[in-house]
């Protein structure tokens, strides 16, 4: 993970050479011009929309500058050879099995049919292998435009289209799922109205995200590992997502935050001296004092309550 930092920043620091190419654009969901700065980091300014509150990376790199980014990226060359084999039966495990199951129930609670499934982003293609392992649906696609990646794909035997989803030439398709995907996008909305095209009417988007209104990504701010350029680009919130999703031509069905990690971020920053809580009583009192008595309940409130940073959403093409 040390190595995977130091060719992250190197990576960065070459898409930073061209700073002055970067680009203004308005808030990515309500597409307001009023917003404000909210801090710098890692040579990225981050602002906060004042209509609607997303969070989001102004000045950006263009659609064209991030697409060569992810082809040309060390980081990602090096995580695909090296970290995440090293660790995909625990994620498999842990986080696909349990995902493809989710997706599997949605799709038998609101009767959608289970023709296509598109998996945009697909990575390194464990949830297609876990979602076909189940037999839900007859075809299922990854959609994986790094070279490395889709390679991945193809030899795991997946049925890959090595290109954006915008440059897709499909319709009919009955799901899109997009896991950890829309805030890494230049300009969400194309992405959407793409996704509302090709999808059968009634097709179901799920879709996860950071939470900016989550309680670890309130409490550290730009001390939260999430909030890092240009991976993350936008910073949606439940209701901000919401509205976006309208506007695209869908209905939102099912919202939640199911997160299971804020309290335990946000107490490795106090533990590791980053977060100074000197001032914050409550914290220490949950996150610290009592936290073997406290820590897991505090969790489950924060989940229940759509206070998670994790944000789980269900649309439905109107």
């Amino acid at each position: 993970m040390r190595e995977n930092a130091k060719l992250h920043a190197e990576d960065v620091q070459r898409l930073l050479a061209h700073r002055d190419e970067f680009v203004q654009v308005s808030c990515p969901a309500c597409e307001s011009g009023n917003y404000q700065v909210i801090f710098e980091k890692n040579g990225f300014t981050f602002v906060m929309c004042q209509e609607c509150e997303t969070v989001f990376i102004n000045p950006r790199p263009t659609f064209d500058m991030l697409t060569d980014f992810y082809a040309t990226s060390k980081s990602i060359k090096h995580w695909n050879d090296k970290i995440f084999p090293a660790s995909e039966d625990f994620r498999r495990k842990q986080l696909f099995a349990p995902r493809a199951a989710h997706v599997a129930r949605l799709c038998k609670k609101y009767n959608v049919l289970t023709k296509v499934l598109l998996d945009v982003g697909a990575g390194f293609g464990t949830f297609c292998e876990e979602i076909k392992k189940l037999g839900v649906f007859d075809k299922v696609i990854a959609i994986e435009p790094s070279r490395d990646l889709a390679d991945t794909c193809r030899r795991k035997g997946l049925d890959v289209i090595e290109k954006p989803i915008e440059e897709v030439g499909l319709d009919e398709v009955n799901v899109i799922v997009g896991f950890e995907l829309i805030a890494h996008l230049y300009w969400p909305k194309d992405f959407l109205l793409t996704c509302a095209r090709i999808l059968h009417k009634g097709g179901l988007l799920i879709l996860t995200a950071p939470n900016i209104k989550g309680f670890d990504l309130l409490v550290l701010g730009k001390l939260s590992n999430n909030i890092n350029g240009p991976n993350h680009l936008n910073y949606f919130n439940p209701k901000s997502l919401s509205h976006l999703l309208q506007h695209c031509g869908f209905e939102t069905i099912e919202i939640a935050t199911p997160g299971k990690l804020d309290a335990e971020l946000v107490r490795k920053k106090i533990l590791s001296g980053e977060l100074d809580i000197s001032n914050q009583p409550f914290l220490k009192h949950v996150l610290i004092d009592e936290w073997e008595t406290m820590g897991n309940a505090f969790q489950h409130f924060l989940a229940d309550n759509m206070l998670s940073s994790h944000l789980l959403v269900v649309a439905r093409k109107i």
